[in-house]
């Protein structure tokens, strides 16, 4: 009987200590693609700016006197000022971070914004 518990801790021990671990985050859900070759403001940008710029960026007066609330007043902006926009968006201290108090956005969504201004930013 007793040999037959350490059998079963031996096992379980491997088992543990080898079963479900993974330190690579593409091995566990796959490679993440980003497809930046046909960017639009309605399928790629406009959901990040309403969830990381619009909540301070909007309405009457919005911080900083800038709106980034919708298409036009984005592209007017960006036109106006893409390395501002883009290097506060990168954190690459020619701007103030943003969003203030946020995360900075992801890898994928800096290459979309840049590619969305490089491809004529289309709605």
């Amino acid at each position: 009987m007793i040999k037959l518990n350490r059998i079963a801790l031996v096992v379980s021990a491997i088992t543990f200590f080898t079963g479900c671990y993974y330190d690579k985050t593409d091995l566990l859900y796959g490679e993440t693609v980003c497809d930046t070759a046909l960017v639009s403001y309605a399928t790629s940008i406009n959901p990040v700016m309403v969830s990381q710029c619009v909540s301070c960026h909007s309405g009457s007066f919005p911080s900083a006197g800038i709106n980034l609330e919708n298409y036009t007043a984005v592209k007017a902006y960006a036109t106006a000022n893409k390395a501002k926009l883009v290097g506060s968006i990168k954190w690459d201290g020619t701007a103030s971070n943003m969003p203030k108090g946020g995360s900075q956005w992801s890898a994928c969504q800096l290459n979309t914004l840049s590619a969305w201004i490089n491809q004529g930013m289309k709605q």
